[in-house]
């Protein structure tokens, strides 16, 4: 039975790896943001526009509070 340290990488299949792999990782994200709406779902993605979201949307929260009373 091989183990790790058996199997060796051409450099062009380590990189096809990686590159799939970064793609799978796109793939991923862009399904994450299909599946909530938001373009930002947290800090990591975009910390200033994840703070401006939060900040706008808790204003519109607000606002919306206000008109109904």
């Amino acid at each position: 039975m091989a183990t790790v340290s058996d199997i060796t990488l051409s450099s062009s299949v380590r990189q096809n790896l990686l590159s799939l792999q970064n793609t799978a990782d796109l793939m991923a994200t862009t399904q994450n943001r299909l599946a909530t709406g938001k373009k930002v779902n947290s800090a990591l993605d975009n910390p200033t526009n994840f703070f401006t979201s939060s900040s706008l949307q808790s204003r519109a929260n607000d606002l919306s509070q206000l008109m109904i009373r």
